[in-house]
């Protein structure tokens, strides 16, 4: 009775504060093992040759172009990519592509941006829920370990490498700087963020109200900064670099123009724009992430509101990916959710208590989520086929090693990735001319914008164009320029 007496007058807190490094463990080790699962995964579909070219290899040209000293050239849109984009991170993966200059290079930054997700969203749970109370360190552990196994997060990570893999967790840690005060590396959080893409200048316009709010003294004052700093940044960014580049060339902004009623293959009547509101996949997604953070942001409502805008942006497009919020397009919806996710465990704990059991249970409902309609192996919704080709990467070098350095080739979607490091690549048949050297494999995998018709026609076209066949396994086909 003695003993049970000491230990109830003992503060619940006092019982771990030897151990304190037993909670950050657990994120660590989740994102270790979510690093090592994703990357794994991906590496197999790139060696695998299952890869794609859009947005693969695509990026990875023009990662490659600036580390030459090229700029941000891509032959895929024939127009500097920063017309396109704005994302100024490539510059950095640039300078270590200088040193490797391989596709892996790019598996590695996102898979682990992905994986960081994890211990960036501990920090900011622990930053955000009440210090006093001794859930807090249990709770932030059970909503922040399976996030790199969400659903949503999967979709990122079966669309290789994107930006804005990093961008999340690059945010979290801004946020969870800025609330604990330190001001230098919330800053400087805030500028990897929107270096990603220049959507991200929403996801640092939420930090600035989340600042605004529950920043620390000296960094609260600012928050007005943070907001000019994204505003800023959208405009010259936006406005004028862009502009600037594009020269009147393409532009994501074409896919709102159904809005307008200016595209006749998507007609503007409100049924449609409701239909377009509730798909039943994007509300899937969103019920996924609720589930992830176990309804937090429910007690939060305000805060849930933030995630409205990017979910409009993204079902409103007629850009089929992004309008059920698949692949990529999913991660500008995770920031507000995770932050009203936060905010409403907060205040929850204001008026609830939990056992530690039942704070750890929190990742439970995300684990199940992911398993049950994740797309990224072992999930259920995964295509496991397209992770379990054979390495035929050294095959693919043999075929392709006569031709010349700087020459351009047009190759099938799977191996644009690997002769990527060129001045002009596209994906056979596209923006084929007399010039290219035509790389075929007769075990193609096709995705994205490559239709296997207009393929199917241009490869029965070939031996009649006036090239000729320069080498042949019986795998890989590759042909001449013509008249070469």
């Amino acid at each position: 009775m003695a003993v049970e007496a000491v230990v109830r007058r003992v503060p619940r807190t006092a019982i771990w504060s030897d151990a304190w490094w037993v909670f950050p463990a657990v994120p660590l080790l989740a994102g270790a093992l979510a690093f090592a699962w994703t990357l794994h995964a991906d590496l197999q579909r790139l060696y695998g040759l299952t890869g794609s070219a859009w947005d693969l290899a695509y990026d990875q040209q023009v990662i490659w172009n600036i580390s030459q000293g090229q700029g941000f050239y891509s032959s895929f849109a024939r127009a500097n990519f920063l017309g396109i984009h704005f994302e100024l991170i490539f510059v950095v993966l640039a300078a270590v592509e200088k040193i490797w200059p391989s596709p892996v290079v790019l598996l590695i930054f996102s898979s682990a941006g992905l994986a960081a997700t994890a211990p960036a969203a501990y920090l900011f749970f622990r930053a955000i829920l009440p210090a006093e109370r001794a859930e807090t360190p249990w709770l932030a552990v059970g909503l922040s370990t399976a996030i790199p196994f969400w659903a949503a997060v999967q979709e990122a990570a079966r669309d290789f490498f994107h930006p804005e893999n990093m961008a999340l967790a690059f945010a979290l840690l801004a946020a969870w700087a800025g609330i604990r005060g330190h001001r230098a590396a919330m800053w400087c959080f805030c500028v990897l963020t929107l270096s990603c893409k220049e959507d991200q200048v929403y996801t640092i316009g939420v930090v600035a109200l989340l600042m605004r709010v529950y920043g620390a003294p000296q960094v609260k004052k600012q928050w007005r900064f943070i907001l000019y700093m994204a505003g800023g940044w959208f405009l010259i960014g936006t406005g004028i670099v862009q502009q600037h580049f594009r020269n009147g060339g393409y532009t994501d902004f074409v896919y709102y123009r159904w809005l307008f009623g200016l595209d006749p293959t998507l007609p503007l009547s409100p049924l449609a724009v409701l239909e377009a509101l509730f798909r039943p996949e994007a509300l899937l997604v969103v019920a996924g992430l609720l589930a992830g953070l176990c309804l937090m942001p429910l007690f939060a409502r305000r805060w849930l509101l933030l995630a409205i805008p990017p979910y409009l942006a993204n079902v409103l497009s007629g850009h089929p990916p992004q309008n059920v919020l698949r692949l990529h397009y999913v991660l500008l919806l995770l920031f507000p959710m995770i932050v009203a996710g936060g905010v409403g465990a907060a205040r929850f704990l204001q008026t609830h208590s939990l056992r530690p059991a039942h704070a750890l249970a929190a990742m439970l409902p995300a684990l199940i989520v992911g398993f049950a309609i994740g797309r990224f192996p072992p999930a259920l919704g995964s295509n496991s086929s397209l992770y379990s080709h054979p390495d035929t990467v050294a095959q693919l070098r043999a075929a392709t090693k006569m031709i010349p350095a700087d020459a351009p080739v047009d190759a099938d979607d799977g191996l644009t990735v690997w002769l990527a490091n060129r001045h002009t690549i596209n994906d056979f048949p596209d923006r084929l001319s007399d010039e290219n050297y035509v790389v075929i494999d007769r075990e193609a995998y096709l995705s994205g914008p490559t239709s296997p018709t207009t393929r199917r026609r241009y490869l029965e076209a070939l031996p009649s164009s006036g090239r000729r066949v320069l080498y042949d396994d019986g795998r890989f086909v590759v042909w001449s320029p013509i008249g070469d």
